[in-house]
């Protein structure tokens, strides 16, 4: 904060207000330009910021105190500190008063958002978006209708032999000389590449797509269906579980959980270098990261009968308050920065490879955050 102006908030009954204290009387008479700005800051290396200003206002100082009611400018900033991001909202005066450079002071504005303190998360986050996942693969291949039982084995027989073969090529390659090297050369930008590394680098991403495609037959197991309920998503909304959860198992299912989870995704940019050939290129790439979450419903079912409906065997009803009170409510700043909310809907088994379906919850009211059900 500079020594020549200051600048302070607080809240009324009619919203935030903004004190801009002029201790120089210098500066009485000046024109300025006050901001209020919602920042989104990347967490990670190579990061790409965003901004979005909420509120703008030119004035003219006055020696001592300037205040600026702003009203309900700030009603849907967030302040927010995450994983990956963070939201910060800032107060930024200009000072029209030099012949080069300006006066600029800013002032971090946390204490005037509106939102009240979130509810504390019970536990790790990512045990509410991204449980552990513990299978047993054989009984879960018996599970399975034949013709996936088939193709999980093919997938096996074919994808394996491929993926250490070419890892097996890679160290073949980095132990000749390049003359002689089969597929995997050591040009590079600097005149030397690892071959091994190339060759580990694309296995891991063939291993990493061959899981996702054994994991997907898996899965099938049992038909599971989840979708929410027509209208809007409220504080105080509230549905049957049977309206969300359904489908059907070729097996009986023991220990089975069902679970309905929210929870705050950050959106954000970073660059990154791409080698292509004998040059390369920065590239800026997106990322989405589950963040902070709530459990809403979570019950255990000792057992449904094979090609049951699982509706069947859950009776309770959902309350959707604990979402308004734990998560932030979305906030975008541009286009691929900010928070958004997600629920998802979840089966996890003991024996079984896990089942969840993303549901998108629609438009939640940013005032359903901002209040407290008594």
């Amino acid at each position: 904060m500079s020594d020549k102006v200051r600048i302070e908030a607080s809240r009324t009954p009619d919203g935030c207000v903004l004190d801009v204290w002029v201790e120089d009387p210098d500066l009485a008479g000046k024109r300025a330009t006050l901001k209020v700005v919602q920042h989104a800051r990347v967490k990670r290396g190579s990061p790409v910021h965003a901004q979005r200003v909420l509120h703008e206002i030119d004035l003219t100082l006055t020696h001592g105190q300037n205040r600026v009611a702003l009203g309900a400018a700030l009603a849907e900033a967030v302040h927010y500190e995450g994983t990956q991001l963070d939201l910060l909202l800032k107060a930024e005066l200009e000072i029209d008063d030099g012949l080069i450079f300006d006066t600029e002071v800013s002032a971090d504005l946390r204490m005037a958002c509106q939102l009240p303190e979130r509810t504390a998360i019970q536990g790790d986050a990512k045990h509410v978006h991204s449980p552990p996942d513990r299978f047993d693969f054989f009984a879960n291949l018996r599970a399975i209708p034949p013709q996936a039982r088939a193709m999980v084995l093919w997938l096996l027989i074919a994808g394996l032999p491929l993926i250490v073969g070419n890892a097996l090529l890679g160290v073949r390659d980095q132990m000749v000389p390049e003359s002689r090297a089969w597929f995997y050369d050591k040009t590079g930008d600097d005149g030397s590449e690892s071959p091994l590394q190339k060759a580990l680098t694309a296995s891991g991403a063939a291993g990493l797509a061959l899981w996702l495609a054994i994991r997907k037959q898996l899965r099938r197991y049992m038909s599971f269906e989840a979708k929410l309920p027509g209208g809007r998503i409220a504080r105080d909304f509230r549905c049957r579980a049977a309206d969300i959860f359904d489908g059907k198992a070729r097996v009986p299912l023991e220990r089975a959980q069902v679970r309905l989870v929210a929870y705050n995704c950050e959106h954000g940019q970073y660059t990154t270098t791409e080698k292509q050939g004998n040059s390369s290129r920065t590239v800026t790439r997106s990322f989405s990261n589950d963040a902070r979450g709530v459990v809403l419903f979570d019950r255990y079912l000792p057992l449904v009968p094979a090609d049951v409906p699982l509706a069947q065997y859950i009776d309770d009803d959902i309350n959707f308050t604990p979402l308004f009170d734990s998560l932030y409510p979305p906030c975008r700043v541009g286009t691929e920065h900010g928070l958004s909310v997600k629920l998802e809907a979840q089966l996890l088994h003991p024996d079984f490879v896990d089942q969840d379906i993303v549901l998108e919850p629609g438009d939640l009211a940013g005032a359903d955050f901002h209040r407290r059900t008594v």
